[in-house]
């Protein structure tokens, strides 16, 4: 996916209200409202972020430079298009370098508007090491078109499904294909059989076989011909 300018303003603004608009003078913008469950101070807030099919990474603050919470802190969309732009966060609260708080969410925003999402940091609900979720379940509220891998007990953005994500509870999560796969032919998870986006897989009888990891992501080339990049 092609990041692109997303974050045009950083400044974190303790303590803030609704009054203090943080997306005061931008075009289009959504607001995070962050809050603590249990979690009253951080020095880092990391946000993973998927967006009109674009993913990205930022993190506000520093390490030893407490922040209380709760503040407000914009999220500027840079954009041509589409009109309508969803968007998926998850946001990880650290103190001196550990874990302390972690949230998802998800919202919309039309061009040219303000949005708002409100974060409330928990201490960590321990996702399975390693393993894919769906988005939008129980498991991780984010994107529902993408998988998330438990990272250091956090749903991280994965890769985004084309066809869909199933199941949308637990652990093991696959990328839907249309179960179309021509037998002796390779695929991509997700793309003609379900699997893991970056797995190249055999097809036997509409199903992937010979699973075999693709360190720098899996290339769709055709019906059939698909090949680890």
């Amino acid at each position: 996916m092609t990041q692109r300018a997303l974050l045009a303003s950083a400044a974190l603004i303790a303590g803030c209200t609704t009054s203090a608009a943080p997306c005061e003078g931008v075009a289009t913008c959504v607001r995070l409202d962050v809050d603590g469950l249990a979690v009253r101070t951080i020095d880092q807030l990391e946000l993973d972020l998927t967006y009109a099919d674009h993913h990205a990474t930022t993190t506000f603050g520093a390490a030893g430079d407490p922040m209380n919470l709760p503040f407000s802190i914009p999220l500027t969309l840079d954009l041509p298009d589409p009109p309508l732009i969803a968007v998926a966060v998850v946001a990880v609260g650290r103190l001196n370098g550990s874990l302390i708080g972690v949230d998802t969410g998800t919202t919309t925003v039309q061009q040219g508007q303000h949005a708002s999402l409100d974060l409330l940091l928990r201490p960590p609900y321990g996702c399975t090491e390693g393993e894919l979720y769906c988005g939008g379940t129980i498991d991780v509220d984010g994107d529902a078109q993408s998988l998330y891998r438990c990272t250091n007990q956090i749903p991280i953005f994965y890769m985004q499904c084309s066809h869909g994500c199933f199941p949308h509870y637990g652990d093991r999560a696959v990328c839907l294909g249309f179960g179309l796969c021509r037998d002796g032919g390779t695929y991509c998870g997700g793309h003609e059989l379900d699997g893991d986006p970056r797995t190249l897989y055999v097809c036997k009888s509409f199903d992937g076989t010979m699973p075999k990891p693709c360190p720098r992501g899996c290339a769709v080339r055709g019906d059939g011909d698909d090949a680890c990049q």
